[in-house]
């Protein structure tokens, strides 16, 4: 019983007057962290300027973990980080979150990601907000539709920005009608070549593409059978020493027959 008592001591209980107090200066922060690698603090300070662009002077606070919070006072600025993407530094993915009470990089576990995907070729009549949120659904959360692509200002690409799930295959394809749309996703090195999945690269990629399945012809042989159906991962490649984009078909997969 003592026991007891003992650990209700310990608990802090938080008032709203408190929580009111400590939560409103992190209202309109950002939680960062780098796909892949860490950068050390100042350069990657120095980087986010450079991508944000901030109105106000940008504090970054280093969480552990590859974790930082990017606190800002400007709902705008903040909306820009959150929406303004995808951002990369060095080549690697910059993966923003909402600031949430409570915290902690030893506990956090990356879900999500967001991404441009792009419709290529996409039927002119298609241009259509309520289109192209139906599409987003397909592939994940629309979170923001490319200002040019509703007015068809662009006719080689429309482009969305979508909120994905890491651990999910992801689609190459969606069906409007008689209509077969292709997916490309934009960012180098965000796709994996053996999974399809966002996230992973063919380096420590936890699961392989194909599995083999064995069986037995009518001579004793084995023969060997892709157990995914035929796919194509396409990503949009940025060399910064072109001016040119390039797409590239990351992996094919034919099953046998």
């Amino acid at each position: 019983m003592p026991l007891v008592t003992e650990e209700i001591d310990d608990i802090i209980v938080l008032s709203d007057e408190d929580k009111d107090r400590i939560y409103t200066s992190w209202i309109f922060s950002i939680i960062i962290k780098l796909f892949k690698k860490n950068l050390a603090y100042g350069y990657l300070r120095t980087k986010q300027l450079d991508l944000w662009k901030p109105s106000e002077p940008l504090i970054v606070v280093d969480l552990g973990n590859g974790y930082y919070i990017a606190k800002f006072t400007n709902q705008e600025n903040m909306q820009r980080g959150l929406h303004g993407g995808p951002w990369f530094i060095t080549g690697d993915f910059l993966l923003v979150r909402h600031w949430e009470p409570n915290f902690t990089p030893e506990a956090a576990k990356t879900t999500h990601t967001a991404i441009w995907v792009r419709l290529p070729s996409l039927p002119i009549e298609f241009y259509d907000k309520s289109i192209l949120e139906s599409i987003s659904h397909k592939l994940g959360t629309l979170l923001k539709i490319d200002t040019c692509t509703p007015a068809a200002l662009r006719g080689l690409y429309a482009r969305i920005y979508i909120q994905v799930p890491l651990d999910t295959l992801v689609k190459t394809y969606v069906t409007m009608g008689n209509h077969r749309q292709n997916i490309v996703y934009e960012g180098e090195g965000v796709l994996c070549i053996r999974c399809g999945k966002l996230g992973d690269t063919h380096k420590i990629c936890p699961t392989q593409a194909t599995t083999t399945q064995n069986k037995q012809d009518k001579n004793g042989a084995s023969t060997s059978s892709s157990a995914f159906p035929h796919n194509e991962w396409q990503t949009i490649n940025f060399n910064k020493r072109k001016t040119g984009q390039k797409v590239q078909q990351l992996q094919k997969t034919t099953a046998d027959s």
